[in-house]
């Protein structure tokens, strides 16, 4: 049966169908094959039933709330307010860039979004400085990445429902791994400015930190929000989402006045359309992943990896394997709806907890959104800044090894993620 699944799922994937439609046209076939007396309907129920749990309502908001963003000035002010901290290091616009998306992250959960509304305004200001292309393509994408470990995180809450783990610790423990992985980029941008003699700006006065601080500091409500509304027990993730939408559209519309109510509008349209994308691509998947349960799957390979893996360790290894190759041919989240049915029920089997095995999950994600030949960020810059794939490449290869570094850090070191779980929620 699952011979039949691959074989299927790639044919069409090769001809060009949509995923969501590669997805359940194998299961309804395999069905029809080896289970004819279940009938093809269950697909269907399953699909929706899929669809049902309460967490997967953070999706739109988020992904509303980073278009608002997008489209009004908190972008902007968050990178002049971060300039004015950094600008003047060794490699400060680089270092600007790194820290910018890692905030933004912290306010969308979104790579493309980060994509655009930092790269946007970052890429013309470091080719002017003197940095190469590649190189700022490069930092671009990885760093945008970033916001995949950072809460809130899409990511996340797709891990998270599949395999029933909470989504706020999820949250609270990519804090540590994202902090990690924005340093790790830093230094190599400082070494690299440093080799290269790239030029640095005058340090910022106090006067115009002060300025910037409170020029961005309504922006800075939305982490607060989500991180310290979990955190405090006030708001579930879901419940964080929708306030961080409502808060941005009062400062965007209100305060900052850069948006009207017709421009509102037109995020949520186009929000609409994003989310129902990835909504089709979950609910294909969940009758897969019903299907495979049902044959067994997980169970066999549970048992293989309980007999022929001699330590978790080594499991994880292959596992950050596994997931990088795939992370490099098909769509990030699709990954998760994927495989995670497959690895978890083994990972629990060998002790493995399941908020470490979630944030290694999300790093190769991020790792794999950003590396050739389909990591799907590089197709998002190629798009907003009009240059061609080959060139974003070669920038972009270092700084996946820099990441690739930070994922066996994390691999070996649970406590980078599990630390804040712990002494916040007290997990064990």
């Amino acid at each position: 049966m699952v011979l039949l699944l691959a074989i299927l799922a790639a044919a069409l994937l090769v001809i060009g169908v949509p995923f969501f439609v590669s997805l359940m046209l194998p299961v309804a076939a395999a069905l029809s094959v080896y289970l004819p007396h279940v009938g093809t309907n269950i697909v269907f129920h399953k699909m929706f039933g899929g669809l049902t749990t309460f967490a997967l309502l953070a999706i739109p908001f988020f992904i509303f709330t980073a278009d608002i963003i997008v489209r009004g000035t908190m972008a902007r002010r968050l990178v002049e307010f971060v300039l004015c901290l950094v600008g003047h290091l060794p490699g400060g616009l680089a270092m600007t860039t790194i820290v910018s998306c890692t905030f933004f992250g912290a306010v969308s959960g979104s790579t493309q979004a980060t994509v655009a509304a930092i790269g946007g305004i970052m890429y013309p200001a470091m080719l002017q400085a003197g940095y190469r292309r590649p190189f700022v393509l490069g930092l671009i994408v990885n760093s945008s990445d970033i916001a995949l470990l950072i809460p809130p995180s899409i990511a996340m809450i797709i891990f998270g429902v599949v395999t029933n783990t909470s989504v706020g610790t999820l949250f609270i423990a990519g804090i540590g791994p994202g902090i990690t992985l924005a340093l790790a980029f830093m230094v190599y941008a400082y070494f690299r400015a440093r080799k290269y003699n790239i030029p640095t700006r005058p340090r910022a006065t106090l006067p115009q930190l002060r300025h910037a601080f409170l020029e961005t500091l309504w922006g800075l409500g939305i982490p607060l929000i989500i991180i310290g509304g979990i955190y405090g027990g006030v708001f579930t993730p879901t419940e964080a989402a929708g306030v961080s939408a409502v808060y941005a559209i009062f400062v965007e519309v209100v305060i900052y006045r850069s948006l009207s109510i017709g421009d509102v509008y037109g995020v949520a349209v186009k929000t609409a359309t994003v989310t129902g994308v990835i909504f089709l691509v979950v609910a294909a998947a969940s009758a897969l992943t019903w299907l495979l349960i049902v044959s067994g799957v997980p169970q066999a390979l549970t048992e293989a990896v309980v007999t022929y893996v001699p330590s978790p360790i080594l499991f994880l290894m292959m596992m950050n394997l596994v997931l990088f190759i795939a992370c490099m041919l098909i769509d990030p989240i699709s990954v998760i709806l994927i495989f995670m049915p497959i690895f978890f029920p083994a990972a629990e089997k060998m002790g493995i907890h399941p908020i470490h095995l979630g944030i290694l999950v999300v790093t190769n994600i991020a790792i794999g959104s950003a590396t050739p030949p389909f990591g799907v960020d590089l197709f998002t810059a190629s798009s907003i800044f009009k240059v061609r794939f080959s060139e974003i490449v070669p920038g972009a290869v270092p700084f996946v090894g820099v990441a690739v570094i930070v994922l066996i850090i994390i691999t070996y070191v649970p406590d980078i993620a599990l630390f804040l779980p712990r002494t916040l929620f007290g997990v064990r």
